[in-house]
């Protein structure tokens, strides 16, 4: 697919959108209500975008820019701790504060856990929900889509830079390590990349085509979300299927390969609607390029956030100013803490650079 400088401002607004969503929705679940704005309430859709996005993104930035194994895993390695190791000593920071205070009560906060060493390598590692492996980031329950993502990162490597049988055994084993929670949602991060990979030369729609490609996706994951669907088949397979719920949090997967493929015709479309509108965005691509700049640092931060503002300041249905207030200083908390984190990929694209050489 063609990434014009349209469709890549486009891209950096749905990231954008996407992180937003899951800070409202965690911040709804906390006790700090956004159930004002719709949005909110497609936290778990949002991760479904992201995963999409990243399949695309990583195959096309791969097969356009890293000719080789060793720049592709520096450039993952940099992306990924560059914030998830910040994220993992804040979460536990959090945690172990949180537990010097008098009033402290681990129930007011809904993902905390009492940290220890195990969780913070297995996190590190990116092992949770790999097989049976319980470990969880304490105060920080959407650390486990990072986790999804990085054996993604790990099984597509293996098999583009490997040839032979040993793409084979290499990939194999990647698999393997990860396990079947993991594995389950790993065709919705292959459908980024198929549509990244799906030709150089699109055919453009015409006429009222491309609209209806570009809103009935949107219409799709409304109804799903309306109908209540994805919990009606999540909770028909739970109660069918024995050992289902050793899927985690991949047990809504029929639903999300729903909502990846409509995802994929969305922006599939874009590239179709009229040359206006493509120009606002492309107008815009500094914008939605800052705000997707520090999404992966609202997203790996903000919830020990929402947990401490929702149970010492929770606020009722009804209330706007406040919650809205609350999300404006989350949103610019993790805007200065993306400038020790995100902004700065390219000191920790030279760490890696150098540890892969001495290791070469």
């Amino acid at each position: 697919m063609i990434v014009t400088p349209a469709l890549s401002a486009y891209l950096d607004f749905l990231r954008f959108v996407a992180a937003f969503a899951v800070l409202l929705g965690h911040m709804d679940q906390d006790g700090v209500s956004m159930a004002w704005m719709p949005l909110s309430r497609y936290s778990h859709e949002a991760v479904v975008v992201f995963f999409v996005l990243s399949g695309f993104i990583i195959y096309y930035s791969t097969t356009s820019r890293a000719s080789t194994w060793q720049q592709y895993a520096v450039a993952r390695l940099s992306r990924i701790y560059s914030v998830a190791l910040p994220a993992v000593l804040f979460s536990a920071g959090v945690a172990l504060w949180l537990q010097q205070l008098p009033t402290f009560d681990p129930q007011d906060f809904s993902n905390y856990r009492h940290p220890d060493v195990w969780d913070g390598i297995s996190s590190l590692l990116f092992l949770n929900q790999s097989w049976l492996n319980s470990a969880s980031l304490t105060m920080n329950d959407p650390y486990w889509s990072l986790c999804y993502e990085v054996w993604y990162y790990v099984v597509f490597g293996a098999f583009f830079f490997a040839s032979g049988r040993k793409r084979w055994l290499f990939a194999g084993v990647a698999a393997l390590v990860a396990g079947p929670a993991i594995l389950v949602l790993f065709p919705v991060w292959l459908m980024g990349a198929w549509l990244a990979a799906s030709g150089r030369h699109q055919t453009k729609w015409s006429g009222v085509r491309p609209w209806l490609a570009f809103f009935l996706p949107v219409l799709v994951i409304v109804l799903i979300d309306v109908t209540e669907l994805d919990e009606l088949v999540q909770s028909t397979l739970y109660q069918t299927v024995p050992g289902f719920w050793r899927l985690v949090s991949s047990q809504r997967f029929v639903t999300d390969y729903l909502i990846g493929l409509a995802l994929c015709l969305h922006i599939a479309a874009f590239s179709s609607l009229p040359a206006a509108v493509q120009s606002w965005f492309a107008q815009r691509q500094a914008l939605w390029a800052a705000l997707a700049g520090f999404s992966f640092t609202l997203y790996l931060f903000h919830r020990p956030m929402t947990q401490v503002i929702g149970a010492w300041w929770p606020q009722a249905s009804g209330q706007i100013l406040v919650p809205t207030v609350w999300a404006s200083a989350i949103l610019l908390v993790c805007w200065g803490i993306s400038w020790g984190t995100e902004k700065q990929l390219p000191r920790w694209r030279r760490v890696f650079a150098r540890l892969l050489e001495r290791s070469a």
